[in-house]
């Protein structure tokens, strides 16, 4: 009598994991695709540590504020009557862009000129303040050599908001 042989269960298990585990880290390397699309995750990110922000001066009674530079920004806090890096808080923790996308910020309807990196001492721009109350701004996230811009502001109308912005629909 000749035996069949065949794979046993637990060697297909293995095989199935291996191949779950090597897709994964296809994924993750290939990333999120195209630069527009990091562009756009990146002022939704924006919009939401914004919205944080604002309910964290509320919560903790202290002001939080923005700090950008021209390819990333950070959260400063109160603290000890000076203006601190958050660093303890992974949600606030400073956050640098791709070399190819960069921002622009206007408060009050003027551009604010930017670093090109953070700089030692804290310079706050945006203020969430524990009334709720906050300046007219926009962030604009763009691509150096694109027309699309996606723009995180705060509108007395609107509040904060995510828009998206061609060179013909801007100012």
């Amino acid at each position: 009598m000749h035996s069949i042989k065949g794979f046993t269960l637990i060697e297909l298990l293995i095989v199935i994991v291996l191949i779950g585990i090597m897709g994964s880290i296809t994924m993750l390397s290939i990333g999120s695709g195209n630069q527009r699309d990091q562009q756009r995750q990146e002022a939704e990110r924006l919009l939401q540590l914004l919205q944080l922000a604002s309910q964290e001066a509320i919560i903790r009674g202290m002001p939080v504020a923005l700090e950008c530079y021209r390819h990333g920004y950070r959260f400063i806090a109160m603290a000890d009557s000076r203006w601190q890096v958050e660093i303890d808080d992974a949600v606030f923790k400073p956050r640098t862009l791709h070399s190819q996308i960069a921002i622009d910020l206007t408060i009050e309807n003027r551009a604010v000129l930017l670093r090109a990196s953070e700089h030692s001492s804290p310079d706050p721009q945006i203020v969430f303040t524990p009334d709720g109350d906050m300046n007219e701004f926009q962030v604009s996230i763009g691509l150096q050599d694109s027309d699309e811009r996606f723009s995180v502001g705060n509108t007395l109308k609107d509040g904060l908001a995510l828009s998206m912005q061609t060179a013909a629909s801007r100012p």
